[in-house]
């Protein structure tokens, strides 16, 4: 069985990627095309049958970890509650597995996550790009 359209759009949300049907973009005021979505959807119609089931415990682990760190939201004001020490840094940990099981499931299919994700982007380091001269 193929991938189901709310499968594609979950891939699509967790690897970064649009999910809108023609994504322009402005390069020095001019409206451009955004060409990386070439690479996930040609990766989605392409992934093996056999490696579906692999591919959708996947989606399912990186939808839990993001619904605990939605659930979690509120302990990031707490330090102590009563006798129970909070883990002020389980949202980063949480972060650092889901970064991991994305790049699993990217692995699966044979793609990079998007360089362009803005969930990247608050994080430190930037998109460096070789240029050969």
């Amino acid at each position: 069985m193929p991938l189901t359209e709310e499968e594609r759009v979950s891939i699509r949300h967790h690897a970064g990627y649009l999910n809108v049907a023609e994504a322009m973009t402005f390069v020095l005021g001019v409206p451009a095309g955004v060409e990386t979505q070439f690479i996930i959807e040609g990766a989605m119609n392409r992934v093996k049958e056999s490696a579906l089931p692999l591919l959708r415990r996947h989606l399912v682990i990186l939808c839990t970890i993001e619904d605990q760190k939605i659930g979690d939201l509120e302990l990031a004001a707490v330090d102590r509650l009563d006798s129970i020490d909070i883990n002020q840094k389980e949202q980063q940990q949480l972060d650092q597995q889901y970064d991991y099981w994305v790049n699993s499931m990217c692995n699966i299919l044979g793609v990079s996550r998007n360089p362009f994700d803005a969930r990247k982007f608050n994080q430190t380091g930037g998109i460096n790009v070789r240029v050969s001269g």
